[in-house]
């Protein structure tokens, strides 16, 4: 049963997902006690926990001393699954004015709190934004490849995503969702529908995040992005983890010199993404005005379905057979070599009818670019070393 405790928008209630990861729910508790708390008190931490058949995790939950207010462990008797542990946290918003949601296998900033804060504050009456993410992206998820959002001087960019690794709403923002979710939640994601590929191929029927980017398709609604961390991800084992990761590490910030945070509202922003992780047209037109002319559709990464895009034209990585303008893979990330009309023969605006496959060696070079090499000589020059010391034994 909730203890409930006088609760604002100004100080959200921590929410922990957790299942059977007693070691990753250790840790994730031991960031969030050395975070910052300063100008806050009574500050409620909620458990949840899913049924499982080891005792440890509610152990670990209950063991935690939790200084800065109330803590609560939730055993569920129950199987709820992914899905449902996360519903059934977004639904704590009916009891809090506001949530921020953690699983168990991330690691917060000390600066988590405060970020929550100020972004549930500055957006909770923008109509277009349906929550706050902690996390800060560097990979795509889809194309497995480097992302990197255009710079535009604000401390935020958006994604037509949500965010499962650090996220935060206000209870306006969740039943929003859950009202949506009424009418869509029992009926499958299919083919049809305009997510990704890979959802529909490869994510689990227990995933909540597939129907939350429908609805945010659907309704156009963006998540709010930090440019630097709050959380980082393991990618430990887990339900739908079935190898460790580093992929989704990321920098965390610890440290923040201005008092304020320099957030922009979505009409203002030249960083704005869809839910493939390609940026929205209109940022560029400021830069480059002659793409303001016909109206297209970006797939720089190529993992879009062309026969659901309903532009004629289409910026891309795939060859065409008569582009009608190109431009150059020199610059990352790459909308800069759009935006400063870098020309080259990599990317294409080009009619959709005369788009071709992906060649292997833009892929390639793709992963080249955006990696920065990331060691890959290195690599290679270790790989065929110890090839060469073994066949020499």
């Amino acid at each position: 049963m909730l203890i409930l405790q006088e609760n604002s928008i100004n100080k959200p209630a921590i929410v922990i997902v957790a299942h059977k990861r007693d070691k990753s729910l250790k840790r994730l508790l031991s960031s969030i006690a050395q975070a910052n708390y300063e100008q806050y008190n009574d500050i409620d931490l909620i458990i949840s926990i899913d049924r499982s058949d080891s005792p440890n995790v509610a152990q670990v939950a209950h063991d935690f001393i939790w200084k800065f207010g109330t803590k609560q462990v939730i055993v569920h008797k129950n199987s709820l699954g992914l899905r449902g542990n996360i519903l059934f946290c977004g639904d704590l918003t009916y009891y809090y004015d506001s949530v921020i949601i953690l699983e168990d296998d991330l690691l917060v900033s000390p600066l988590f709190y405060k970020y929550s804060v100020e972004a549930l504050k500055f957006y909770q009456n923008c109509d277009h934004i349906s929550g706050i993410s902690l996390y800060s992206y560097h990979y795509n998820e889809y194309a497995k490849i480097r992302f990197i959002p255009l710079e535009d001087g604000y401390d935020n960019y958006f994604i037509q995503s949500a965010t499962s690794w650090g996220q935060a709403w206000t209870k306006q923002q969740w039943d929003d969702f859950r009202n949506w979710y009424k009418s869509y939640g029992n009926i499958p994601i299919n083919k049809n529908d305009l997510v990704p590929e890979t959802i529909i191929n490869r994510w689990s029927a227990q995933s909540w995040k597939k129907y939350f980017i429908k609805y945010m398709i659907l309704e156009d609604k963006y998540f709010v992005v930090p440019r630097f961390s709050l959380t980082t991800n393991f990618g430990n084992l887990g339900n739908h983890v079935l190898i460790n990761t580093n992929n989704l590490q990321v920098p965390l910030l610890m440290q923040k010199n201005q008092q304020e945070w320099n957030f922009c509202y979505l009409e203002n922003s030249g960083a704005v993404y869809d839910a493939h992780y390609e940026i929205r047209p209109y940022c560029l037109y400021s830069y480059n005005p002659s793409l303001a002319k016909l109206e297209w559709e970006c797939d720089l990464y190529g993992t879009k379905n062309y026969h659901k895009i309903t532009k004629e034209y289409v910026l891309t990585i795939r060859h065409s057979i008569e582009p009608i303008n190109s431009y150059s893979l020199g610059l990352i990330p790459q909308e800069l070599n759009i935006a400063l009309k870098l020309q080259g023969d990599f990317f294409c605006l080009t009619k959709k009818e005369d788009c071709k496959t992906i060649k292997y060696r833009k892929k390639l070079a793709q992963y080249i670019c955006l990696n920065q090499d990331a060691g890959i000589k290195r690599f290679a020059a270790l790989a065929i070393d110890t090839t060469l010391k073994r066949l020499s034994i």
